[in-house]
């Protein structure tokens, strides 16, 4: 990245971000406290945070039918075998 496209914004943050903002410059060594801001910004996509949120319930939807439908489908062979166990034999002709 080159400096000469930069440009300088100043903006307030809480504590809170600044000491985790410090944390990460220490553990990512190669990294500025702006290198982070910026990969941050870069990073942020609330429309598709938005579609993320609403594919995991879809998901998660599914998923608790297709259980549904499983317990039914056992539920419904359970039956199948106890009908099937009671049926006298037939005898060969």
């Amino acid at each position: 990245m080159q400096t000469d496209n930069l440009i300088r914004k100043q903006f307030f943050i809480s504590h809170e971000n600044i000491v985790k903002l410090e944390k990460l410059t220490k553990e990512l060594k190669e990294s500025s406290a702006a290198k982070i801001v910026r990969d941050a910004i870069d990073a942020y996509n609330p429309g598709e945070n938005q579609i993320d949120f609403e594919q995991r319930a879809l998901l998660e939807l599914a998923h608790s039918k297709v259980k549904e439908a499983i317990r039914a489908t056992e539920k419904a062979n359970k039956k199948m075998d106890d009908c099937l166990e009671n049926i006298p034999k037939m005898e060969a002709v």
